[in-house]
């Protein structure tokens, strides 16, 4: 509750510059989802949106930036955002693709059990949600089938994405030390996963909500990384 807390107050302090950033990927979300909605895929949106939290902490970049603008007593502009990518790290990128490539396999996973368990067209936004037997079966098969992937993007990214924002660690310390500080507070961890997930699904399935709740929950990330990993005195 601390760090959300703490979210919420630096997200009052960087809008609406926080507001606009997020609402991009909340209007590219929706056309995505309208788009699997209208070919007959509105099964595969959830998968999608499941999928989205393995790629999403590259975004830190851009709100780390406008979290160290406010530090230090500036109003956070696009430049900030622009610079927060920019001179984030090679070993960033290559955690991305990483991260891209888990998704590549969630998102295949799941077409192929749409392919076996579904296999027919499914117009419209609510076919989206679980409605059905045949649906529900596929969404827990889904959320099986991707479980495992979600875990391990969570346990090298949580916090080896800050830490390689920031540069206080090359590719491997980092990763090596956001599994152990997951598995040192494991249920801590796993209960804010699950907070995180379920408030970012939730808001892609609401858009407007995802304006709001995914710089807070950005901001409240980079909260809980600083409580793990102080900055120590030089």
């Amino acid at each position: 509750m601390a760090a959300i807390a703490c979210g919420v107050r630096v997200f009052a302090d960087t809008a609406p510059l926080s507001l606009v950033y997020a609402g991009g990927f909340a209007v590219f979300g929706v056309v995505l989802v309208s788009l699997l909605a209208t070919v007959g895929l509105a099964p595969m949106a959830l998968p999608l949106v499941g999928g989205f939290l393995i790629v999403a902490p590259v975004l830190l970049a851009g709100f780390f930036a406008m979290s160290a603008a406010r530090r230090n007593g500036r109003k956070p502009t696009w430049r900030d955002v622009g610079s927060g990518f920019v001179r984030s790290p090679p070993a960033l990128w290559g955690l991305t693709l990483v991260c891209v490539f888990l998704f590549v396999i969630w998102m295949t996973d799941a077409g192929i059990l749409y392919s076996f368990m579904l296999g027919r067209s499914y117009v419209g936004w609510k076919m989206l949600f679980p409605i059905s037997t045949e649906l529900l079966r596929f969404h827990l098969g889904a959320v099986v089938a991707g479980g495992l992937f979600a875990v391990i993007a969570f346990c090298i990214t949580a916090y080896a994405v800050p830490l390689l924002i920031e540069g206080r660690a090359n590719l491997v310390v980092a990763v090596s030390a956001s599994v152990r500080a997951i598995f040192r507070s494991l249920p801590a961890n796993l209960t804010w996963s699950v907070v995180l997930g379920g408030t970012i699904i939730v808001s892609i399935i609401v858009p407007l909500l995802l304006t709001v709740t995914l710089p807070v929950t950005a901001f409240a990330t980079e909260c809980l990384y600083r409580t793990v990993f102080p900055h120590e005195p030089d």
